[in-house]
């Protein structure tokens, strides 16, 4: 004969059985996607280490360039599910120009879950003068950090990217530049265009003529991006010179 007990144990065996399969198929899911991200070029790579009086370290895997005597500093938030090794050529050009450049490393290849990444870097004593910038996704990263601390903040740098609509970007005491390829086909222009009104007046924009969405960086073309007709130094050479007019 049954009892309510055996019963009751039968269902709990079962819900946990469910529960044990939902979780291995959760896992997995998670493992695909954290692995489907685009990888770096072998040109980033090799810009992954100390050279030029520019030491290469990584921190609890930001990735860090720092010269000697550095005047300033800059933290870059990647795009989304990008690398941030991808990112590390413009980095190393960056740290050659005399500034400590930082790469964040974000969960999942996220920005967005690792918003106040940079503040460790900011809050630094020796550097007063820190530039956020974020390519596409890591663009809305990079203007929440800064609403929310100011303070430090020499300029933000967008890069085919743009606030989200609750971050509001108008009143900032720094000067705020937004570059964009007339190439890239993966930026959504309608939104583009309407985060304008949530950017000050000063706002600078850059059109990089014959560039894409994806040479901000080297990893490829995106998948929805266009060829570009300017190749990948050219393009970041852009990045360079808003730079040097944001330190100057």
């Amino acid at each position: 004969m049954k009892t309510k007990e055996s019963g009751k144990s039968k269902w709990i065996y079962r819900i946990g059985r469910i529960l044990f399969i939902l979780l291995i198929f959760a896992a997995v899911g998670i493992y695909i996607y954290a692995d489907d991200y685009y990888r770096p070029s072998v040109t980033a790579l090799s810009a992954l280490e100390s050279a030029q009086g520019v030491e290469f370290t990584v921190e609890n895997g930001n990735l860090v360039f720092t010269p000697e005597n550095p005047q300033g500093g800059v933290v870059l938030y990647p795009g989304g599910r990008v690398s941030e090794k991808a990112y590390g050529h413009l980095a190393s050009k960056i740290a050659q120009m005399g500034y400590k450049t930082v790469i964040i490393k974000a969960p999942l290849k996220l920005s967005i879950l690792a918003n106040q990444a940079a503040e460790k870097y900011v809050e630094e004593e020796e550097l007063s003068d820190w530039v956020i910038m974020g390519h596409s996704l890591g663009g809305v990263s990079a203007a929440r950090f800064v609403e929310k601390n100011p303070d430090k903040i020499r300029a933000l740098v967008f890069l085919a990217a743009y606030p989200d609509g609750g971050t509001d970007l108008r009143e900032v005491p720094f000067n705020v530049y937004s570059l964009v390829g007339t190439k890239d086909s993966v930026i959504d222009m309608e939104n583009l265009e309407e985060a304008k009104a949530r950017l000050p007046e000063s706002a600078t924009y850059v059109d990089i003529r014959g560039g894409n969405h994806s040479s901000f960086a080297n990893y490829g073309v995106q998948d929805g991006d266009t060829l570009p007709d300017i190749g990948y130094d050219d393009q970041q050479n852009f990045v360079l010179d808003v730079l040097r007019d944001a330190f100057k």
